[in-house]
């Protein structure tokens, strides 16, 4: 379990994160996930996380910092709802006060006992990819048991009781769900269960498919006009804002823990450093030892944690 952050979201403000799952366990690999291929698919929930350790850690994080957060923000390296503890964790954490926030790709709202756990969050952002069998398998690479109709219907169902701010986001693949017929069809959903925003997300860190690409410029206004013109309530995700990561009692580990979800770029890494008089050669030595590994994409270099 790492605590990571904060860090600037575009969605949540300063999101101190939770990444409390073992590394890269999903029941999708999709071909844009900035973590890498996923290496252990699973669609069955069970006990990967102790609420209390999560308190406790959150707790100690929260003594470090001068301003506490907006969100306390469910975001690991796989999908969180695959923890049957994740419910009793955001009850522990309400006790601090501050808000909850959860991000799932939505593949396990069919499972009543999964809308009732994140139900209890202040917030939850649900990944909504395409809308069709085909390109939804292309994209999101689902566990081979899961399917999409059903997975549709838990959306709808949990939209319709959920209290909390619902948030959407699609992820623009060129060439893959970028056709203004997956889009419209994508709007339309997206419509009907109503979230607060939807947003369209491009892929902007280095994925898990090298062959992966956003749409241009122009491609990218159109994806966003078919969606206005469907759900007024839509924007686009464009460039990286700052991390803004914030140091700790131990400046280091906290951008070791950080990466290990949120990938960051070379500049960043280094400005980080230098605040903290942390010599680059303390990175490269993780590099050389297969700790940290870098990727360039979009002729930018971006470092990532690895998993032991």
């Amino acid at each position: 379990m790492e605590i990571f952050g904060p860090v600037k979201s575009r969605r949540f403000g300063m999101s101190l994160g939770i990444n409390h799952l073992p590394p890269k366990l999903c029941s999708y690999g999709c071909v844009y996930c900035q973590l890498g291929r996923t290496n252990r698919m699973r669609i069955a929930p069970a006990a990967y996380s102790q609420p209390g350790e999560i308190l406790q850690a959150v707790k100690a994080r929260l003594h470090e910092l001068k301003t506490p957060p907006d969100y306390l923000t469910f975001v690991s390296n796989g999908e969180p709802s695959l923890d049957v503890n994740l419910g009793e964790a955001i009850g522990e954490l309400k006790k601090l006060g501050i808000k909850i926030a959860v991000i799932s790709n939505a593949s396990l709202l069919w499972l009543p006992e999964v809308r009732a756990r994140l139900a209890q969050a202040d917030a939850v952002s649900v990944k909504i990819d395409a809308l069709d069998e085909e390109t939804w398998r292309r994209v999101n690479r689902p566990h081979g048991k899961l399917k999409l109709a059903q997975i549709l219907a838990g959306l709808r169902t949990f939209a319709q009781a959920y209290p909390g701010r619902l948030l959407s986001e699609t992820m623009l693949v060129r060439d893959l769900n970028t056709a203004p017929e997956h889009l419209r069809a994508c709007a339309a959903f997206i419509a009907e269960i109503n979230p607060e925003m939807a947003y369209l997300a491009l892929p902007l860190r280095a994925p898990a498919e090298s062959w992966v690409k956003a749409p241009n410029a122009q491609e990218q206004e159109e994806a966003l006009c078919v969606f206005t013109q469907v759900f007024s309530r839509s924007a686009l995700l464009g460039e990286l804002p700052p991390t803004d990561l914030a140091g700790a009692g131990d400046p280091f580990n906290a951008l070791l823990e950080t990466i290990k979800v949120h990938p960051m770029e070379r500049e960043e890494v280094l400005a980080y450093l230098k605040k903290h008089a942390i010599p680059a050669e303390a990175l490269d030595e993780l590099i050389r030892r297969g700790r940290v590994r870098a990727s360039d994409y979009r002729d930018k270099t971006f470092y990532a944690a690895i998993y032991s």
